[in-house]
Protein backbone atom coordinates (compact mmCIF):
# COMPACT_ATOMS: atom_id res chain seq x y z
CA UNK A 1 0.00 0.00 0.00
CA UNK A 2 2.82 2.39 0.79
CA UNK A 3 4.44 1.81 -2.61
CA UNK A 4 1.20 2.54 -4.39
CA UNK A 5 0.78 5.75 -2.42
CA UNK A 6 4.26 6.88 -3.39
CA UNK A 7 3.67 6.13 -7.07
CA UNK A 8 0.36 8.04 -7.04
CA UNK A 9 2.02 11.06 -5.46
CA UNK A 10 4.79 10.97 -8.06
CA UNK A 11 2.30 10.82 -10.91
CA UNK A 12 0.44 13.80 -9.57
CA UNK A 13 3.63 15.77 -9.23
CA UNK A 14 4.63 14.80 -12.75
CA UNK A 15 1.31 16.09 -14.09
CA UNK A 16 1.79 19.38 -12.32
CA UNK A 17 5.26 19.74 -13.82
CA UNK A 18 3.90 19.16 -17.34
CA UNK A 19 1.19 21.71 -16.75
CA UNK A 20 3.77 24.29 -15.74
CA UNK A 21 5.76 23.53 -18.90
CA UNK A 22 2.69 24.12 -21.08
CA UNK A 23 2.00 27.45 -19.40
CA UNK A 24 5.63 28.54 -19.79
CA UNK A 25 5.64 27.58 -23.47
CA UNK A 26 2.38 29.40 -24.11
CA UNK A 27 3.96 32.59 -22.78
CA UNK A 28 6.78 32.19 -25.31
CA UNK A 29 4.47 32.40 -28.34
CA UNK A 30 4.19 36.13 -27.70
CA UNK A 31 7.97 36.59 -27.72
CA UNK A 32 9.38 39.14 -30.16
CA UNK A 33 11.93 36.58 -31.44
CA UNK A 34 10.84 34.55 -34.47
CA UNK A 35 12.96 31.59 -33.33
CA UNK A 36 11.51 31.58 -29.83
CA UNK A 37 7.94 31.69 -31.17
CA UNK A 38 8.61 28.92 -33.69
CA UNK A 39 10.21 26.74 -31.01
CA UNK A 40 7.21 27.34 -28.73
CA UNK A 41 4.75 26.36 -31.49
CA UNK A 42 6.70 23.18 -32.23
CA UNK A 43 6.80 22.31 -28.53
CA UNK A 44 3.06 22.88 -28.11
CA UNK A 45 2.31 20.78 -31.20
CA UNK A 46 3.42 17.70 -29.26
CA UNK A 47 0.72 18.25 -26.65
CA UNK A 48 -2.98 17.46 -26.65
CA UNK A 49 -3.60 19.87 -23.78
CA UNK A 50 -6.64 22.05 -24.56
CA UNK A 51 -4.63 25.10 -23.51
CA UNK A 52 -2.12 24.31 -26.22
CA UNK A 53 -4.92 23.97 -28.77
CA UNK A 54 -6.34 27.35 -27.75
CA UNK A 55 -2.92 28.96 -27.90
CA UNK A 56 -2.12 27.64 -31.40
CA UNK A 57 -5.54 28.74 -32.62
CA UNK A 58 -4.54 32.23 -31.54
CA UNK A 59 -1.18 31.91 -33.29
CA UNK A 60 -2.86 30.86 -36.52
CA UNK A 61 -5.10 33.89 -36.39
CA UNK A 62 -2.56 36.54 -35.44
CA UNK A 63 1.13 35.72 -35.84
CA UNK A 64 2.91 37.95 -38.36
CA UNK A 65 5.10 35.16 -39.77
CA UNK A 66 3.43 32.94 -42.37
CA UNK A 67 5.79 30.05 -41.55
CA UNK A 68 4.71 30.08 -37.92
CA UNK A 69 1.05 30.25 -38.92
CA UNK A 70 1.55 27.30 -41.27
CA UNK A 71 3.24 25.25 -38.53
CA UNK A 72 0.35 26.12 -36.22
CA UNK A 73 -2.15 24.90 -38.83
CA UNK A 74 -0.22 21.65 -39.25
CA UNK A 75 -0.06 21.22 -35.48
CA UNK A 76 -3.79 21.79 -34.99
CA UNK A 77 -4.53 19.18 -37.62
CA UNK A 78 -2.64 16.61 -35.54
CA UNK A 79 -3.52 17.76 -32.03
CA UNK A 80 -7.28 17.95 -32.28
CA UNK A 81 -9.20 14.69 -31.90
CA UNK A 82 -12.37 13.35 -30.33
CA UNK A 83 -10.87 13.67 -26.87
CA UNK A 84 -10.25 17.39 -27.18
CA UNK A 85 -12.70 19.36 -24.99
CA UNK A 86 -15.46 20.91 -27.06
CA UNK A 87 -14.54 24.55 -26.40
CA UNK A 88 -10.91 24.07 -27.42
CA UNK A 89 -11.88 21.86 -30.36
CA UNK A 90 -14.32 24.41 -31.72
CA UNK A 91 -11.84 27.24 -31.32
CA UNK A 92 -9.19 25.28 -33.19
CA UNK A 93 -11.59 24.28 -35.97
CA UNK A 94 -12.82 27.86 -36.30
CA UNK A 95 -9.26 29.13 -36.61
CA UNK A 96 -8.50 26.56 -39.34
CA UNK A 97 -11.67 27.48 -41.24
CA UNK A 98 -10.86 31.19 -41.07
CA UNK A 99 -7.27 30.62 -42.21
CA UNK A 100 -8.40 28.37 -45.06
CA UNK A 101 -10.75 31.07 -46.27
CA UNK A 102 -8.78 34.24 -45.71
CA UNK A 103 -5.12 33.90 -44.75
CA UNK A 104 -2.86 36.14 -46.82
CA UNK A 105 -0.42 33.30 -47.56
CA UNK A 106 -1.36 30.58 -50.08
CA UNK A 107 0.60 27.86 -48.25
CA UNK A 108 -1.13 28.68 -44.98
CA UNK A 109 -4.53 28.61 -46.66
CA UNK A 110 -3.78 25.26 -48.28
CA UNK A 111 -2.45 23.71 -45.08
CA UNK A 112 -5.36 25.00 -43.02
CA UNK A 113 -7.91 23.80 -45.59
CA UNK A 114 -6.41 20.30 -45.60
CA UNK A 115 -6.42 20.13 -41.79
CA UNK A 116 -9.99 21.46 -41.60
CA UNK A 117 -11.11 18.86 -44.13
CA UNK A 118 -9.45 16.04 -42.19
CA UNK A 119 -11.14 17.16 -38.98
CA UNK A 120 -14.56 17.96 -40.43
CA UNK A 121 -16.13 14.92 -38.78
CA UNK A 122 -15.30 16.31 -35.34
CA UNK A 123 -17.36 19.45 -35.79
CA UNK A 124 -20.34 19.15 -33.48
CA UNK A 125 -23.60 20.06 -35.05
CA UNK A 126 -25.27 22.93 -33.31
CA UNK A 127 -28.14 21.74 -31.20
CA UNK A 128 -31.47 22.33 -32.80
CA UNK A 129 -33.56 24.70 -30.74
CA UNK A 130 -36.36 23.02 -28.89
CA UNK A 131 -39.63 23.49 -30.71
CA UNK A 132 -41.93 25.95 -29.05
CA UNK A 133 -44.39 24.12 -26.81
CA UNK A 134 -47.90 23.86 -28.17
CA UNK A 135 -50.25 26.56 -26.99
CA UNK A 136 -53.56 25.28 -25.58
CA UNK A 137 -56.77 25.90 -27.46
CA UNK A 138 -58.62 26.56 -24.20
CA UNK A 139 -56.79 28.22 -21.32
CA UNK A 140 -58.21 28.70 -17.83
CA UNK A 141 -56.57 31.26 -15.59
CA UNK A 142 -57.19 30.05 -12.04
CA UNK A 143 -56.87 33.33 -10.20
CA UNK A 144 -55.80 33.86 -6.60
CA UNK A 145 -58.35 33.48 -3.81
CA UNK A 146 -59.89 36.48 -2.05
CA UNK A 147 -60.54 36.12 1.68
CA UNK A 148 -63.46 38.36 2.65
CA UNK A 149 -63.79 36.60 5.99
CA UNK A 150 -60.34 37.81 7.11
CA UNK A 151 -59.96 34.74 9.34
CA UNK A 152 -58.94 31.97 6.90
CA UNK A 153 -55.52 30.35 7.53
CA UNK A 154 -52.69 32.00 5.58
CA UNK A 155 -52.34 29.02 3.24
CA UNK A 156 -56.06 28.59 2.61
CA UNK A 157 -56.05 30.73 -0.54
CA UNK A 158 -53.40 28.69 -2.29
CA UNK A 159 -55.00 25.43 -1.17
CA UNK A 160 -58.36 26.51 -2.59
CA UNK A 161 -56.76 27.57 -5.88
CA UNK A 162 -55.03 24.18 -6.06
CA UNK A 163 -58.36 22.34 -5.59
CA UNK A 164 -59.97 24.38 -8.36
CA UNK A 165 -56.95 23.98 -10.66
CA UNK A 166 -56.93 20.20 -10.32
CA UNK A 167 -60.64 20.02 -11.00
CA UNK A 168 -60.26 22.12 -14.15
CA UNK A 169 -57.29 20.08 -15.36
CA UNK A 170 -59.32 16.88 -15.07
CA UNK A 171 -61.52 18.22 -17.86
CA UNK A 172 -58.48 18.47 -20.14
CA UNK A 173 -58.35 22.28 -20.12
CA UNK A 174 -54.94 23.88 -19.56
CA UNK A 175 -54.26 26.01 -16.49
CA UNK A 176 -50.70 26.93 -17.51
CA UNK A 177 -49.44 28.81 -20.54
CA UNK A 178 -45.86 28.46 -21.86
CA UNK A 179 -43.87 31.46 -20.69
CA UNK A 180 -46.41 32.75 -18.17
CA UNK A 181 -49.86 34.26 -18.47
CA UNK A 182 -50.66 35.19 -22.08
CA UNK A 183 -51.50 38.63 -23.48
CA UNK A 184 -54.44 39.48 -25.71
CA UNK A 185 -52.16 39.28 -28.74
CA UNK A 186 -50.84 35.85 -27.79
CA UNK A 187 -54.32 34.49 -27.30
CA UNK A 188 -55.49 35.90 -30.63
CA UNK A 189 -52.39 34.72 -32.49
CA UNK A 190 -52.87 31.17 -31.20
CA UNK A 191 -56.67 31.22 -31.68
CA UNK A 192 -57.06 30.32 -28.03
CA UNK A 193 -60.14 30.89 -25.91
CA UNK A 194 -59.43 31.92 -22.33
CA UNK A 195 -61.45 32.09 -19.13
CA UNK A 196 -60.85 33.11 -15.56
CA UNK A 197 -62.00 31.13 -12.52
CA UNK A 198 -61.57 32.71 -9.12
CA UNK A 199 -62.61 31.81 -5.58
CA UNK A 200 -63.76 34.03 -2.72
CA UNK A 201 -64.03 32.96 0.90
CA UNK A 202 -67.28 34.70 1.81
CA UNK A 203 -67.72 33.63 5.42
CA UNK A 204 -66.17 31.57 8.20
CA UNK A 205 -67.95 31.28 11.54
CA UNK A 206 -67.13 29.38 14.71
CA UNK A 207 -69.25 28.13 17.56
CA UNK A 208 -67.85 26.19 20.50
CA UNK A 209 -69.85 23.49 22.19
CA UNK A 210 -68.18 21.77 25.12
CA UNK A 211 -64.87 20.37 23.86
CA UNK A 212 -65.64 20.82 20.19
CA UNK A 213 -65.74 23.67 17.70
CA UNK A 214 -68.26 23.81 14.92
CA UNK A 215 -67.08 25.59 11.77
CA UNK A 216 -69.34 26.88 9.02
CA UNK A 217 -67.89 28.26 5.80
CA UNK A 218 -69.13 29.70 2.54
CA UNK A 219 -67.20 29.90 -0.73
CA UNK A 220 -68.15 31.62 -3.96
CA UNK A 221 -66.50 30.83 -7.31
CA UNK A 222 -66.95 32.86 -10.47
CA UNK A 223 -66.14 32.09 -14.09
CA UNK A 224 -65.96 34.53 -16.99
CA UNK A 225 -64.26 35.03 -20.36
CA UNK A 226 -60.73 36.41 -20.01
CA UNK A 227 -58.73 38.35 -22.59
CA UNK A 228 -55.18 38.12 -21.26
CA UNK A 229 -53.11 39.91 -18.67
CA UNK A 230 -53.52 43.21 -20.50
CA UNK A 231 -57.25 42.74 -21.07
CA UNK A 232 -58.74 41.20 -17.95
CA UNK A 233 -62.05 39.45 -17.44
CA UNK A 234 -65.27 40.28 -19.23
CA UNK A 235 -68.40 40.09 -17.13
CA UNK A 236 -71.09 39.67 -19.74
CA UNK A 237 -74.62 38.31 -19.62
CA UNK A 238 -74.87 34.62 -20.53
CA UNK A 239 -71.08 34.27 -20.63
CA UNK A 240 -70.17 34.78 -16.98
CA UNK A 241 -71.57 33.29 -13.80
CA UNK A 242 -70.90 32.63 -10.15
CA UNK A 243 -71.92 29.86 -7.79
CA UNK A 244 -71.58 29.46 -4.07
CA UNK A 245 -71.80 26.70 -1.53
CA UNK A 246 -71.47 26.21 2.19
CA UNK A 247 -70.55 23.44 4.57
CA UNK A 248 -69.95 22.69 8.23
CA UNK A 249 -67.16 20.87 10.01
CA UNK A 250 -66.70 19.84 13.62
CA UNK A 251 -63.28 19.65 15.22
CA UNK A 252 -61.42 20.12 18.51
CA UNK A 253 -60.76 23.41 20.28
CA UNK A 254 -57.01 23.78 19.72
CA UNK A 255 -55.79 26.37 17.23
CA UNK A 256 -54.24 23.65 15.12
CA UNK A 257 -57.43 21.60 15.03
CA UNK A 258 -59.55 24.64 14.19
CA UNK A 259 -57.22 25.70 11.35
CA UNK A 260 -57.34 22.17 9.95
CA UNK A 261 -61.12 22.14 10.17
CA UNK A 262 -61.35 25.45 8.30
CA UNK A 263 -59.14 24.11 5.51
CA UNK A 264 -61.22 20.94 5.21
CA UNK A 265 -64.45 22.93 5.13
CA UNK A 266 -63.25 25.37 2.47
CA UNK A 267 -61.70 22.71 0.25
CA UNK A 268 -64.79 20.53 0.35
CA UNK A 269 -66.99 23.43 -0.72
CA UNK A 270 -64.58 24.55 -3.44
CA UNK A 271 -64.41 21.09 -4.98
CA UNK A 272 -68.18 20.61 -4.86
CA UNK A 273 -69.00 24.01 -6.38
CA UNK A 274 -66.35 23.67 -9.06
CA UNK A 275 -67.41 20.18 -10.08
CA UNK A 276 -71.19 20.65 -9.95
CA UNK A 277 -71.60 24.20 -11.23
CA UNK A 278 -68.45 25.89 -12.57
CA UNK A 279 -67.12 23.17 -14.86
CA UNK A 280 -70.43 22.45 -16.66
CA UNK A 281 -70.86 26.17 -17.34
CA UNK A 282 -67.22 26.50 -18.40
CA UNK A 283 -67.60 23.63 -20.86
CA UNK A 284 -70.62 25.31 -22.43
CA UNK A 285 -68.67 28.54 -22.84
CA UNK A 286 -65.60 26.78 -24.26
CA UNK A 287 -67.57 24.81 -26.84
CA UNK A 288 -69.97 27.57 -27.86
CA UNK A 289 -69.42 28.40 -31.52
CA UNK A 290 -66.69 25.79 -31.97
Amino acid sequence: MRALAVVAAWLLLGGAARADTVDTTIHQIADSSYKVRLAAVLALSKSHDPRAVNALAGVLRSDDESTIRRVAALALGKMIDARTPEDARDRGLDALAEAAAGDADLKVRTTAARAASDLAGLRHRKKEPHPAPDKPGVFVNVDSTTDQSKVAPSDAGERLARVVRKSVERTGYATTWPGGLPTQTELATNHARAFIVASTVKKIEFSKVSRQTQISCKVEIRVAPWSGVDGGEKWEANSAASASGSAKATTGNSDREIAGGVRDCLEAVAEDVTTRHILPFLKRLATAGS
